[in-house]
């Protein structure tokens, strides 16, 4: 009676009523919309006590019934979410054993799959309460993890998404089951399926973190036990390359000699025909076991082996297409080298990411490993348009963890840097893999029997070019027009990458084949564009590549770091640049011609600056005769001058105040201030038999007054005169700026005796005030500290590399903080 008259109550009760009815339907295709509805319209934060009470024990006996246990789940799915704290920890203990219930009940895999999400809310969310935490971790875990570990085979995938979720949210509680969870873990590892196999090894890698300080696996702690796990999936990697690679590898080969001992993996037939596929998904499931280990957080300080992951790394990248035999099961293994090139890959690139900087010591050889891996897998150009280039999937995953390494460690990788045979080879490959294909049409040589005009036959016959192909000469080719982006895609992120991080340090070669090849693209994509429009096509008219848009605005952001970072003796394509994305504004999609108009916006501020850019050249120095004595030395009283008055030009306007002064030289005061304020060439009152850099000041004791009063001129900046700064004899000049490069330290004669320095004379302020009207500061600028890396080798060894990798420094940077 209470439940049916709960049923029907207000308007929220019959939205209610209306998700029962449709979950009665038992169409799980329907389920998440409507439950994404009915949280939409925020019915259950809004009921009172009663009706709370009223719909959570209308859930618990839909969930008591087989029959109605899907719709008591959907049910409980949004309790969990939107219940009140009071209320989930009132009723948290009571919902994860009726959970566990229907785990244990073996229901379909569909109400199995629905529990172990719920499964996860309940433990995200009650670990955040300290006393109810601490009452799942006794009393609910164990029982849990028992019933998951039990569930068939059909459901596996959701039993270790509940078992992850235990492990990640209650670490120790689940430290009993160790042994019982990394067998589970291990025996997936060798899953056919992708997902089960990612799983596996995201639960494997979760395995040094369960137990806590009273739970120790044989007296070591849990960062011996991280590290223990590093090194035994080490071991186990080695030892199946050492099957795949049996009669390939040279002698010069480095073995795995660490003290991990290999996983009890299921045994292989050695006589089936299919080992190496076996094999190859094996070590592939390693990597990743490696992999997920590195990223999981053991939550104390350990110690990091990176040394013997960098020579699991090199061993297998060493062996390639060119120095495997292709007797015997030779071409069984090329078959399967890329997918090991690729987990390999993988692995570095999560090393990278886990010792960031401390890899910069091993930045040569990583560099030569980048080089000699795309020159071993470098396919022939694509015979047409819109065919998928070989090795491809590799290429992208060295660029991938190229630009990886580039966003770490910024400038101190060296790629590209110095002259570098490994350099020229990757420099040379990014090139090849962002120009597009060229359409070719193959040509024969004929003979043509035409008639010369007139009616007359020719002297003699001549060989003409005829079209080889046999139907005509159509042009029409089938293709794929999605081909090869990824792999443009990458090599574009790559080069945008190092202009960004290292653009300065390049050499200017390089910056020259950049503009050489990235303009006339992006203005042969443009008009490949137009003439499609204008024909009104209804494809984009871009083939290749760069019909995609994604790497059409990855190419104008390469564009655009050009333009931002040039080299210092190579000047930027500003105005190229300009014309370019002003045409880009018109491309079909959205997001390339928004980014064109962005970046418009950035090069129109280079081209038009608000004030005088120091980049730009200054107006030739020529100065009218002066009417009157000199400015700085003659006696009196004399207008102050501003500095177009001293370039002959008009009297000035306001002028738009400016943070960055016009540097007008480099000379220094009196010879003695180097690198300090600088002075106008011929400035007049410096007198015929001055030098450039010359300065000489006004006595003190003929002061320039201001007649009218009125202040500073425009343009003009204060002067502030401070003593406290440097050393006691010496007097600090510093403008009014928040540079480092505004302060100019003046020796203790040129300002007057002690006595005149406490009450300075208005001709000081006045001549000092006059060099800042003109503008005499140098222009700040920031030094770059340069992390050296080990140099890379002269020669280039695309066949193998070595494995055994000495540290360019004996300090060990093995570990990383918790």
């Amino acid at each position: 009676m209470a439940t049916s008259a709960w049923m029907h109550g207000t308007a929220a009760m019959r939205l209610t009523e209306g998700l029962v009815s449709v979950l009665k339907e038992q169409r799980p295709e329907y389920l998440s919309e409507v439950l994404a509805n009915y949280r939409e319209h925020g019915v259950f934060p809004t009921q009172g006590a009663s009706d709370v009470a009223g719909l959570v024990g209308f859930s618990n006996a839909k969930l008591s019934s087989s029959k109605t246990r899907f719709e008591g789940l959907c049910l409980l799915s949004m309790l969990v979410k939107d219940s009140s704290s009071d209320l989930f920890q009132q009723h948290c203990l009571s919902w994860l054993r009726s959970l566990q219930q229907v785990i244990q009940s073996q229901a379909p895999c569909q109400s199995i799959q629905l529990a172990v999400s719920i499964l996860q809310d309940l433990l995200q969310y009650s670990c955040q309460l300290a006393e109810l935490a601490r009452e799942v971790g006794l009393n609910s875990i164990l029982g849990i993890l028992t019933s998951l570990l039990g569930l068939k085979t059909e459901c596996e995938l959701a039993a270790m998404e509940g078992m992850r979720a235990c492990m990640v949210y209650y670490p120790r509680a689940c430290g009993s089951l160790k042994d019982k969870l990394g067998a589970y873990f291990l025996s997936k590892m060798d899953s056919t399926s992708r997902k089960t196999q990612e799983m596996a090894c995201q639960g494997y890698s979760h395995l040094p973190c369960l137990g806590g300080l009273a739970d120790r696996s044989v007296g070591t702690s849990r960062a011996e036990g991280w590290t223990n796990q590093i090194q035994c999936l080490l071991a186990s990697a080695n030892g199946i390359l050492a099957q795949i690679y049996q009669g390939s590898e040279t002698d010069e080969a480095v073995q795995y000699r660490g003290p991990g001992v290999e996983l009890p993996f299921p045994h292989l037939d050695q006589t089936d025909p299919l080992l190496l596929l076996q094999l190859q998904h094996r070590y592939t499931a390693v990597c990743l076991a490696l992999k997920h280990t590195l990223r999981a957080d053991p939550a104390s300080a350990v110690q990091l082996p990176i040394r013997p992951i960098l020579n699991l790394v090199c061993r297998a990248l060493a062996v390639n297409s060119r120095s495997t035999s292709l007797t015997a099961d030779g071409s069984l293994r090329l078959l399967v080298l890329p997918s090991v090139h690729i987990s390999s890959l993988e692995v570095l690139a999560e090393l990278i990411t886990v010792v960031r900087s401390g890899m910069v010591q091993y930045a040569a050889v990583i560099q030569r490993l980048f080089s000699q891996t795309l020159c071993a897998w470098t396919a022939l150009p694509e015979a047409n348009v819109g065919q998928q280039r070989a090795y491809s999937s590799v290429r992208v995953s060295v660029y991938r963890t190229l630009e990886l390494w580039l966003q770490l460690v910024g400038a101190s990788a060296n790629v590209l840097q110095g002259a570098s045979s490994h350099a020229e080879l990757l420099f040379t490959h990014l090139l090849a893999d962002i120009m597009p294909g060229a359409e070719s049409v193959k040509l024969r040589a004929g003979l043509s029997a035409d008639v010369v005009p007139g009616g007359k036959p020719g002297p003699r016959r001549t060989k003409q070019l005829v079209m080889a192909d046999p139907v005509g000469a159509s042009l029409q080719r089938k293709g794929d027009p999605g081909s090869n982006q990824d792999t443009c895609l990458s090599a574009l992120k790559v080069l945008r990458r190092i202009i960004q991080t290292s653009g300065t340090l390049l050499k200017n070669d390089i910056h020259k084949r950049l503009h050489e090849v990235v303009l006339p693209l992006c203005v042969r994509l443009q008009q490949q564009q137009t003439s499609s429009i204008a024909a009104c096509e209804s494809v984009g008219g871009v083939s290749g590549q760069y019909s995609s848009a994604l790497t059409r605005r990855q190419l104008y952001r390469l564009l655009l770091a050009l333009v931002l970072v040039p080299s210092p003796c190579w000047p930027p394509p500003l105005t190229c640049a300009v014309s370019i994305l002003s045409n880009g504004r018109l491309d079909r999609n959205l997001k390339v011609s928004s980014f064109c108009s962005e970046a418009l916006i950035v090069c129109n501020s280079l081209l038009h600056p608000r004030t005088p850019s120091i980049a730009l050249p200054l107006p030739p120095l020529a100065l009218k005769p002066p009417p009157t004595p000199s400015v700085l030395s003659g006696p009196g009283p004399a207008p102050r001058l501003t500095l177009p008055t001293l370039l002959g030009g008009p009297a000035p306007g306001p002028p738009f105040p400016g943070r960055h002064p016009l540097s007008l030289g480099s000379n220094s005061l009196l010879g003695s201030l180097e690198n300090h304020l600088s002075l106008v060439p011929g400035l007049p009152g410096q007198g015929p038999a001055s030098a450039p850099g010359d300065l000489l000041l006004s006595p003190h004791g003929q002061p320039q007054q201001d007649p009218a009063g009125l202040g500073l001129p425009d343009g003009q900046r204060p002067v502030f005169v401070r003593y406290d700064k440097e050393e006691a004899e010496d007097v600090e000049i510093s403008l009014a700026s928040d540079s480092d490069d505004s302060v100019v330290i003046v020796p203790p004669g040129m300002l007057g005796a002690d006595s005149q320095l406490d009450d300075p004379a208005p001709g000081s302020q006045n001549l000092l005030s006059a060099a800042v009207g003109a503008g005499a500061n140098l222009p700040g600028g920031d030094t770059v500290a340069m992390v050296p890396s080990t140099a890379a080798p002269a020669s280039l060894d695309v066949t193998s590399l070595p494995n055994d990798l000495v540290p360019t420094s004996s300090t060990p940077a093995n570990s990383f903080p918790p």
